[in-house]
């Protein structure tokens, strides 16, 4: 890997340097025990930071502005951001993390000639494309995904291995002798730009509308996502999720992991769902609700309560 040099990174970041702007780094590491010629990053703000910045082996460490004041050793450059784990984010995916699909449709690959798949795109071994689905530019499929019919998927999208996008809901209806009879499932699935999809992941199609996962999105492995569900931009939904039929979960909110959510119920912009709870009512913007079922933190658990929940 080439060598980047804390001055070029220190640029990029648009961030304030100290020590060697010339010091550079072939890779990324832990802070702890770091490597020689690696670049970290530091979390902590405090004199737990100062601590760990000495300790580490790395030569390159991004840390928190409010260090700047401090003493840091003169053996290492380091680089001051607002956001530690964010900056180093950035400048790993831009310097150090090599993403190189091959674009095209892996021999073993199954893709039905009606599909529209663009030439920029990779679609992985295994992998089985139903007719009337389309795939956009530099977006990549991995292996062993199968996508059912009238699935359109964005630009720069990832779909790991073994996702299932557009089979069929769960919806029956009971016949006067209990016979269930399956609600027709004539809708689609809309994969907007830039969104990452997990594997195992199950995204049914609509039944006479579409699901819809919006731009930026990023769902992780084993969830299940219900017919009709649609899913706001730069959403976070965690493994082992369950999403039911009709929910709508808005712009930039975090469902925790093993949570569920009731069918029917919508979840507004900017929420945070706690791990592993049931929502069964809808939730206002701005909100963190926890539990079995699910309340809001801030009022129905009170800080300091006698119940336990001050944690």
């Amino acid at each position: 890997m080439d060598r980047v040099v804390a001055g070029e990174i220190a640029d990029f970041l648009k961030a304030r340097i100290s020590g060697s702007v010339r010091r550079g780094a072939v890779e990324i590491a832990n802070i702890l025990p770091g490597k020689p010629g690696a670049l970290s990053f530091c979390k902590y703000e405090d004199k737990t930071a100062i601590g760990i910045i000495w300790r580490s082996a790395s030569s390159v460490i991004i840390c928190s502005k409010k260090l700047i004041a401090d003493p840091l050793p003169a053996t290492k450059t380091l680089i001051y951001v607002s956001k530690p784990r964010l900056a180093f984010s950035k400048v790993a995916n831009k310097f150090f993390v090599q993403k190189n699909f091959i674009s095209g449709v892996h021999m073993t690959a199954i893709v039905c000639s009606l599909a529209k798949v663009a030439k920029t795109a990779s679609i992985g071994p295994h992998c089985v494309i139903s007719g009337n689905v389309e795939i956009g530019e530099s977006s990549v499929i991995y292996g062993n995904v199968s996508i059912y019919g009238n699935v359109k998927i964005g630009a720069n999208v990832i779909i790991n291995s073994g996702a299932v996008i557009g089979a069929e809901g769960f919806g029956y209806e009971p016949d006067e002798d209990g016979t269930l009879v399956q609600f027709p499932n004539i809708g689609g699935v809309i994969i907007e730009d830039s969104v990452e999809i997990g594997a195992n992941v199950c995204i049914d199609r609509g039944a006479l509308g579409d699901t819809i996962i919006r731009k930026g999105a990023k769902i992780d492995n084993l969830v299940h996502v219900a017919h009709n569900v649609v899913i706001g931009k730069n959403c976070r939904i965690i493994c082992l999720v369950g999403i039911g039929g009709s929910v709508e979960i808005g712009d930039s909110s975090f469902v925790g992991i093993s949570a569920s959510i009731k069918n029917q119920k919508k979840i507004g912009k900017n929420v945070v769902v706690g791990m592993g709870a049931v929502v069964t009512k809808d939730v206002p913007d701005n909100t963190i609700v926890i539990g079995n079922p699910a309340r809001h933190f801030a009022t129905e658990f009170p800080i300091g309560n006698s119940g336990g929940n001050e944690k």
